[in-house]
């Protein structure tokens, strides 16, 4: 298996869109950015645009609760499925049409999702008996001790850069997941990710230099973006409550940042699958 070359992995990223671009677009920003967006909206937020305190006072945002978990959840599924598209599309080099990979991409994402919550029980029973004397009382509506709040604090504190490191590792890992399903035309996420584990093993440290740098850049992207957004939202609401204009505005910044966000997130695995050796399905076609 082949050792990872950074500047090589980012090389096959950026290309990866190359010669397929409106499949790509389809896939990524009309499935995985705006149906989304157009559901979010037609669930409530037309009306909370349009005079989003009457709404809140009315008591639409509690009534939209039990609708946005199901709408995350078919999010999820759009977002995620969109994701396998696009890599369908790149490793065939358009060799499947862009409705065929939709419909892989949709189904390759309910194993997933199914996973991922399997991921986040876990995670809950695993805080709650590292952190059960300060959550227990909190979950019976009492208050726990002051040393046992403290302990935990400080557990936090040691526990929350070591337990962020360890997903960075994890990710590390387990990237070539969705490549190697979609180049294969899998569901199964477990083959994905035993197969991804044997992978990335020569290169781990590298894949996890690769993703610190790619999150400080995002992260300081993310924070002007912020500065620019907030300045937008201040000048915007002359100092009173925030109107629609704000709220378009928030969306307008939040479809700007999806998009390059999106990319990244199919690029970034697939410039490593390739870069590692991964047998793209009609050979070197985004090389």
């Amino acid at each position: 298996m082949n050792r990872l070359s950074i500047s090589q992995a980012w090389s096959y990223a950026t290309s990866f869109f190359t010669g397929q671009a409106a499949g790509h677009a389809i896939a990524l920003i009309g499935v995985g950015i705006a149906v989304p967006l157009l559901l979010q909206f037609v669930i409530g937020g037309g009306a909370a645009l349009s005079d989003p305190m009457a709404f809140a006072a009315g008591g639409g945002f509690a009534a939209m609760g039990a609708l946005a978990i199901l709408a995350s959840l078919v999010n999820y599924v759009l977002q995620t499925g969109s994701y396998f598209a696009s890599w369908r599309i790149g490793l065939t080099n358009g060799g499947e049409p862009v409705g065929g990979a939709l419909v892989y991409g949709m189904i390759a994402a309910l194993p997933v999702l199914l996973l991922g919550i399997a991921i986040a029980i876990v995670i809950v029973l695993l805080a709650l008996f590292v952190f059960g004397s300060a959550f227990g009382p909190l979950l019976m509506g009492g208050r726990p001790s002051d040393a046992a709040a403290a302990s935990t604090g400080i557990l936090i504190l040691l526990l929350g850069p070591l337990f962020l490191l360890f997903l960075i590792w994890l990710a590390a890992r387990f990237c070539c997941m969705g490549p190697i399903m979609a180049d294969r035309r899998s569901f199964n996420v477990l083959t994905g990710l035993g197969e991804s584990w044997r992978m990335t093993a020569a290169s781990q440290w590298k894949i996890f230099a690769y993703f610190i740098l790619i999150g400080i850049a995002l992260f300081v992207l993310a924070l002007i973006l912020g500065a620019i957004v907030g300045v937008s939202m201040v000048a915007g609401g002359g100092g009173g409550a925030p109107g629609a204009g704000t709220f378009v505005g928030i969306i307008v910044g939040a479809i700007l940042l999806s998009i390059p966000m999106a990319y990244l997130q199919v690029g970034i695995p697939a410039g490593i699958y390739r870069a590692l050796g991964g047998q793209a399905s009609q050979g070197d076609v985004f090389a």
